[in-house]
């Protein structure tokens, strides 16, 4: 756990924009919870999967990432959480079920979005750490044994400026930042080289309505309706929290339609940072909806903001969004590994990556406030 406090420690505490606090609602949550004589305690780019046949590196597979969590209990014990003691108090999760918070959650947001006026940019901010797991080919006599390879957590920062006329230049910027941990291997941390940092993890490029990668296939399309950066995705989805629950279940059919891929893709299009306040309440009525939905935590901190952890699992793993009841912010998610985790050699609970999303608007390309 000193590594992963280490880690939460070297998040910067930016200045952060979000809908209006509604310090009404916190209030009647709080006095709720002292009512019952709770007793109050501080508390996808998406991660990449490296594999390579015997020792040459081959593919990377996009996970988003979060958390290092306490799997002494899948259901009521609380989470002991890294930085948590900066955490303002707030009631135990036992209090309220997931459903419970995520309601709240939607009613808490009564404030519209920003409107971008000509010239201005919308800003969005991903500070993530996020694993590289680099995992090598068994020997061809011993077909059956178990695969071996190392695991780091590297933090990084992206950031979007969208611009009022879509169709114009965007910019986006890729910073790999100092933080670097180890989270495990078959090999000593000494023998296991450090991730490189890949020209696509770093660098400024601008392209029209967000093509940043031109030669990339399929290419982007200006206007595509399926685009989760074209506004018009999001004007096209449900309002019903049942409507949105069949759209997430058809978008997952080819993974079989079951409560975790259904979660996860609704994480997905949340982390994006541009889906509308009023889509944004109902999203989470309909993730309430999920069998399975469990409140694991409160006074989770994500980059000096709190809020409670909503998650599903699965033996490989946990998937968690990060909100504020109190004001209906999306704060972040997070994810930790599963007690048959995709590798190995990884402790479950361990934290395989987090992400803590912002959205705000500014005057200009470039700025960040």
């Amino acid at each position: 756990m000193r590594e992963l406090d280490d880690a939460l420690d070297l998040l910067h505490r930016d200045a952060r924009t979000s809908d209006a606090p509604l310090d009404a609602v916190r209030a009647r949550v709080l006095a709720a919870a002292a009512d019952e004589g709770a007793a109050a305690s501080p508390s996808s780019p998406r991660s990449r999967r490296w594999y390579a046949p015997v020792a040459v590196a081959a593919a990377a597979a996009l996970v988003a990432g979060v958390l290092a969590v306490d799997h002494r209990s899948r259901s009521e014990q609380p989470l002991a959480v890294p930085g948590a003691g900066s955490a303002s108090p707030a009631p135990e999760v036992r209090l309220l079920s997931a459903p419970e918070y995520l309601n709240l959650a939607a009613d808490a947001i009564t404030a519209t979005d920003l409107p971008l006026a000509p010239g201005q940019y919308r800003y969005i901010a991903a500070h993530q750490w996020n694993s590289i797991s680099m995992v090598f080919g068994r020997p061809a006599d011993q077909p059956t044994a178990a695969p071996a390879g190392y695991t780091w957590l590297r933090e990084s920062r992206y950031e979007k400026w969208i611009p009022r006329d879509q169709s114009q230049d965007w910019m986006e910027r890729r910073t790999p930042l100092e933080g670097l941990r180890w989270l495990g291997g078959t090999v000593p941390e000494a023998e296991a080289p450090e991730p490189e940092i890949t020209e696509t993890d770093t660098g400024e490029r601008r392209g029209r309505c967000g093509d940043f990668f031109p030669e990339a296939r399929p290419k982007k399309v200006c206007g595509d309706p399926a685009d989760w950066d074209n506004p018009g995705f999001y004007d096209a989805l449900p309002r019903d929290p049942q409507a949105i629950v069949a759209y997430l279940r058809d978008a997952t059919a080819h993974r079989g339609s079951a409560p975790t891929a259904v979660f996860h893709w609704g994480v997905e299009i949340l982390r994006t940072g541009l889906m509308p306040a009023d889509l944004r309440a109902q999203w989470y009525r309909a993730l309430a909806l999920l069998e399975g939905v469990t409140a694991f935590e409160q006074g989770v901190n994500l980059d000096g903001r709190t809020g409670v952890a909503i998650g599903m699992e699965s033996p490989l793993e946990r998937r968690e969004l990060i909100i504020d009841p109190a004001t209906g912010d999306f704060i972040g998610e997070r994810t930790a590994a599963g007690p048959e985790s995709y590798d190995p050699w990884i402790e479950p609970g361990t934290v395989t990556g987090f992400s803590s999303i912002t959205t705000t608007v500014v005057d200009g390309i470039g700025q960040t406030g």
